[in-house]
């Protein structure tokens, strides 16, 4: 029985049910390491060091333990405290977590919060620590042995077909029951937000994920798009508005030498595949002039369907449509002039920030980013000499941004594997997670070290500052937390600090972009997960793994020439049809259909 369960598994897995799946934000660098010291004070848990998170007050501390209950669902489970009651264990117990790596993370052991939960809980964390770029593939592997698996993996994020497909094999828990019967902060972010139910329920009526909300508005249109301004001043020109204008500054970095030093060393466009940039593709901010194009973050081809809904709601793409081919046209026209650097489609993120950071000149005239921490070093001056372009208007007057409609919530970020035993226990040590006090430690650090709350100071969003920096910055080596993992967003985002003088400060500087793009998200977009059946899932999966490589292959020929848009744009469209894209598009518009009901 199991070399068959391994054999179907293993079927899953190269048929391209299992594919990697990354969409995190990749990580900038920059800055001293955060040396690490205990940071904890007071005496836990009964008083967490921050209760200041709007209206959420003492209602989200813990509370000391009452009394310890044995399970009689999971014989192999300690005693364990009530709702809300912390440490989770009287005696220490060790629980395996596979989690994502993060580069700027420099130990997950020697780390301030890991000291913290092991402290509240009473739970030691084995850590099983995954490739960053891609956890899945290790993940896959592990799965099909179907030995030696953590107790649970966090910051992975499985998407739904994986999701499904892992839970019909029975390899994950199903989490519902323990969200209901042993979460005590969990079932109140679940019950406050109502739609999670929806968003993180498999098609089977199972939830597999935790799901998380999300509340950082200038990361739901960031698709962004940055121009060299010291170049545009040099040339005398103003700030494109359409593609054409756009070409036309391209043009002049190329020829008229404005960094001034004789050469022709200037690079007037480059971008990087978005596997190691965010937001690094070439085509999305320039070809949603033409047409919609969906976001690429990561590996996930979830990602990079270019799919949206009608009017009527039915499911259609944008890689087959007459305005598509427009759009590509316009990108060869860029590449076939030398206005496109030839390593666009394979430069990885370092090679291109030390391009942007040359000490000898400027040279990089505009390139597509989430952010500029992404391509400059976070803290230095180079970030200073770029500037957002707002969405450009195509030749058709088409002017949009993609915007990630249902960004606001996400799942597959925390998973309980068949191989744990003590699955209560695994959720009240996760259910801390969705606190204040957890949230705020897991993305700013300690408050009184790496942060403080201000009094009569401004926010970057021109609010009253709920807090303010001091210590830890964004992207900088630390020790302080685990940098990815599963955490509830506070209900500010990030724009909420305290704004510095530094006129480049990267929340500012998104938060101002934002009130740019806002006016022109496009509004049809389909959430990335979508409740397949397992056999949908499998099926999907394998002809999402066929057509969105074969469109992301053949963009690529076509803006390099190797493919001629006038000869091979039909023969394209038919390998499309018989690869089964009618088919593609049958199941998510089952899917659909079964999440908007």
């Amino acid at each position: 029985m199991k070399k068959l369960l391994t054999f179907l598994i293993m079927a899953f897995v190269l048929g391209g049910i299992l594919y990697a799946a990354g969409g995190q934000q990749p990580g900038g660098t920059g800055g001293p390491a955060v040396s690490s010291t205990d940071g904890i004070t007071g005496k836990l848990p009964v008083e967490p060091i921050y209760d200041g998170y709007k209206a959420e007050g003492k209602e989200w501390w813990p509370i000391p333990v009452t009394g310890w209950t044995k399970s009689s669902k999971y014989p192999d489970q300690p005693p364990i405290s009530g709702k809300r009651e912390y440490p989770v264990v009287k005696d220490t117990f060790n629980l395996k977590v596979g989690l994502k790596n993060s580069s700027n993370t420099l130990d997950f052991e020697d780390n301030d919060l890991t000291r913290f939960m092991e402290k509240l809980t009473n739970v030691h964390i084995e850590w099983e620590i995954l490739p960053e770029s891609n956890p899945k593939e290790k993940i896959n592997l592990m799965f099909a042995a179907g030995s030696d698996l953590p107790d649970v993996f966090m910051g992975c994020g499985f998407t739904a077909p994986e999701l499904i497909s892992y839970g019909s094999f029975n390899l994950l828990l199903p989490l519902q029951d323990l969200i209901e019967n042993t979460s005590y902060f969990l079932k109140k972010r679940y019950d406050a937000l109502p739609e999670l139910y929806r968003f993180t329920r498999s098609a089977d009526g199972n939830i597999y994920a935790l799901g998380r909300g999300h509340d950082n508005l200038p990361n739901l249109v960031s698709q962004r798009f940055w121009i060299n301004k010291t170049f545009l001043k040099t040339l005398g020109m103003q700030m494109p508005t359409t593609t054409e204008e756009y070409y036309q500054y391209l043009v002049a970095v190329k020829t008229r030498d404005p960094n001034g030093n004789g050469k022709a060393d200037e690079i007037p466009l480059i971008g990087a595949p978005a596997s190691t940039m965010w937001h690094g593709e070439i085509d999305g901010f320039l070809m949603n002039a033409f047409i919609y194009d969906e976001s690429a973050t990561g590996s996930d081809r979830n990602a990079r369907r270019r799919v949206f809904w009608t009017g009527d709601g039915k499911v259609d793409v944008s890689f087959t449509k007459p305005e598509w081919k427009d759009g590509l046209a316009y990108l060869h026209r860029l590449y076939a002039e030398g206005l496109m650097a030839l390593e666009t489609f394979t430069i990885q993120k370092e090679q291109l920030r030390s391009l942007v950071e040359n000490k000898d000149a400027l040279i990089v005239g505009s390139l597509p980013s989430g952010g500029h921490h992404e391509f400059a070093i976070p803290d230095g001056t180079r970030r200073g000499d770029f500037q957002v372009v707002p969405p450009l208007k195509g030749p058709k007057g088409v002017q949009q941004t993609w915007y990630d409609q249902y960004g606001n919530m996400s799942m597959g970020d925390f998973v309980i594997t068949s191989s744990c035993k003590v699955p209560e226990l695994a959720i009240k040590w996760a259910d801390y997670m969705v606190t204040p006090d957890f949230t705020m430690k897991s993305r700013y650090g300690w408050l009184g070290r790496d942060w403080e709350i201000p009094v009569g100071k401004i926010a970057v969003d021109g609010n009253p500052s709920p807090y303010e920096e001091t210590g830890l910055k964004l992207g900088q080596p630390q020790k302080v937390h685990w940098g990815s993992g599963y955490t509830w967003t506070p209900g500010f985002g990030s724009y909420a600090r305290t704004k510095s003088d530094d006129p480049y400060e990267l929340e500012f500087v998104l938060y101002e972009a934002m009130k740019l793009y806002w006016p022109y998200r496009f509004m049809n977009s389909l959430p990335r997960n979508l409740p397949y059946t397992v056999q949908e899932a499998r099926r999907y999966n394998e002809l999402t793994n066929l057509i969105v490589d074969y469109v992301d292959e053949s963009m690529a020929l076509f803006i390099t020439g190797r493919l001629d848009l006038n000869k091979d744009w039909d023969k394209y469209i038919a390998d499309l049809n018989t690869m089964g894209l009618n088919e593609w598009l049958g199941l998510i518009q089952s899917a659909w259909d079964r999440f908007r009901k």
